[in-house]
């Protein structure tokens, strides 16, 4: 085989009985933006990262957005193929139902005790959490609070966690809940 060492400029002769040729491949321009705006994660050269490799390949962290072929990381043709048939699979399951379920476990802030220091806000991976406005029936302005939007809200659990206030909680695990399972259990 004869070729070219880019390197040296000079020509290159190989004795060999198989070439393989692996030309480069990088995420396309703009990827890192776009993972952003549906909140799906990327590694460190930019392609995007799926929420399970064995257990969801086509899943990722934020419901509803499904990824396959090389926007994953490189691959052949018959595994891209193989990707985008369980990838329309799983929108086709979404389709198919007459209403959406979800995971019942959302978080819920009392919005009376809410400090407004707004921690949840900053640490919620899903970007579930909003700052609103309390305002009296006339619109005169009460207080700020951190509210959650159910439709974004995965149930993690990271905005309870980092409530100082402790107003952040999970239906069906508030923290009387957990006391008394614990204290069923003993």
């Amino acid at each position: 085989m004869r070729g070219a060492d880019t390197l040296s400029g000079g020509p290159v002769t190989i004795e060999a009985d198989m070439v393989v040729l692996a030309a480069a491949m990088r995420p396309a321009d703009g990827v890192e933006q776009l993972a952003q705006k549906f909140n799906v994660g990327y590694d460190e050269y930019g392609f995007l990262l799926e929420s399970h490799p064995k257990l969801r390949p086509v899943e990722t962290a934020s419901a509803g957005v499904y990824i396959c072929g090389a926007c994953q990381a490189p691959k052949d043709i018959p595994e891209s193929v193989a990707q985008a048939s369980a990838a329309a699979s799983k929108v086709l399951i979404t389709f198919s139902a007459s209403e959406l379920t979800r995971e019942p476990e959302i978080a819920k802030i009392n919005e009376d005790t809410c400090a407004a220091c707004f921690t949840c806000l900053h640490a919620c991976p899903y970007h579930a959490i909003e700052q609103a406005e309390i305002r009296t029936p006339r619109g005169v302005f009460v207080k700020r609070t951190a509210r959650v939007n159910p439709g974004l809200c995965m149930g993690c659990g990271t905005c309870v966690a980092v409530c100082p206030s402790k107003s952040a909680d999970l239906e069906g695990f508030t923290e009387q809940e957990i006391y008394s399972m614990v204290e069923s259990l003993v």
